[in-house]
C-alpha cells in the first residue's frame, strides 16, 4: 500500500476488495475472497469489504498494487512516481469465434488472439474490452487500460444511449417494429456472484427503418439503454469473463 496522500494513492471513499485483482475475472476474484485466499492488512475479509488508501491487499501472500488502478477506475487520474498515470486505447477488429473476455482459461478469449496475446503478456498495464460482441459476431472492439471509459459508457446509472444496426433476413412489418420497440424477452447470464441465467424483458426503445443506396436491403436501427437492469452500486471496469 501507499501512504495516504502519496503519489498514486487511492483517494476514494472505499474500493471493493474483489476489484483489486485486475488480471482476474470478477467471479474468480469473488471465489478467491470467499475461499479465504485474500487478506487486508493480514486479516481475511468478505467480498463486500472495502479497502482504503494504505491498506495492504494480498492474494496467496502476494501483494496487490491496487491503488493507482482504483483511482483510474473511479475516474481520477492518479499521480505515479514517474509522472501522470497514462492510459492506452486500442482498436481490434474481432472475427467470429473470438470471445470478448480476458479469461486465460478460455482458449477462445482475447488473451489467446495472436494479435493481442503479446500485448497482454508484455504490458504492465491491464487491458480489457469496453463492452462485448457476441462470440458468433464480428466487428470493432475497443480495448483500454482506462477504467473511466468503461464506467462512463457501460454503467446503467450513466444512462448512455446504445445504438444497434441490424440487417434482417426479411422485410419486417410495422407490427414487428412495434413489438421490438416494446422490448423483447431474452435470457442472459448473471455477471455477479453465482453464475445463473436470468430472463427479463429489455427496455422500450426506438426502432427506425433505414436503407443505404438504391436497392439496398432495409435496415432497422434500435436505440436502447441497458438490456437488463443490474446492480448499480459498484461500477465494474472490466466486463465479466
Amino acid at each position: 500500500g501507499r501512504a495516504r496522500g502519496a503519489p498514486g494513492a487511492y483517494s476514494g471513499p472505499g474500493f471493493r476488495v474483489v476489484r483489486c485483482f485486475p488480471g482476474m475475472p470478477r467471479r474468480e476474484a469473488d471465489r478467491a475472497v470467499e475461499d479465504g485466499r485474500v487478506t487486508v492488512n493480514g486479516v481475511v475479509v468478505a467480498p463486500s469489504w472495502r479497502v482504503m488508501s494504505g491498506d495492504l491487499v494480498k492474494m496467496d501472500g502476494k501483494l496487490s498494487q491496487w491503488e493507482a488502478m482504483a483511482e483510474a477506475a473511479e475516474g481520477r487520474v492518479a499521480e505515479t512516481p514517474g509522472g501522470t498515470f497514462k492510459f492506452k486505447y486500442l482498436k481490434y477488429y474481432k472475427p467470429t469465434g473470438v470471445a470478448c473476455t480476458t479469461d486465460v482459461n478460455d482458449m477462445s478469449s482475447l488473451m489467446h488472439v495472436a494479435a493481442l496475446s503479446q500485448l497482454f503478456k508484455s504490458s504492465k498495464e491491464r487491458f480489457f474490452p469496453i463492452g462485448r460482441l457476441d462470440k458468433d459476431s464480428h466487428g470493432l472492439v475497443c480495448l483500454t487500460s482506462d477504467g473511466r471509459v468503461a464506467d462512463a459508457l457501460l454503467q446503467p446509472r450513466r444512462k448512455t444511449a446504445k445504438e444497434y444496426r441490424v440487417m434482417l433476413s426479411r422485410e419486417p412489418s410495422d407490427e414487428d417494429l412495434e413489438e421490438l420497440s416494446n422490448g423483447v424477452v431474452i435470457t442472459t447470464q448473471q455477471q455477479r456472484g453465482v453464475a445463473k441465467d436470468v430472463t427479463a424483458r429489455t427496455r422500450a426503445c426506438v426502432v427506425e427503418r433505414w436503407a443505404e443506396g438504391k436497392g439496398a436491403p432495409q435496415r432497422h436501427e434500435e436505440r436502447a439503454e441497458a438490456v437488463v437492469d443490474q446492480d448499480e452500486e459498484e461500477p465494474d471496469a472490466e466486463p465479466e469473463a
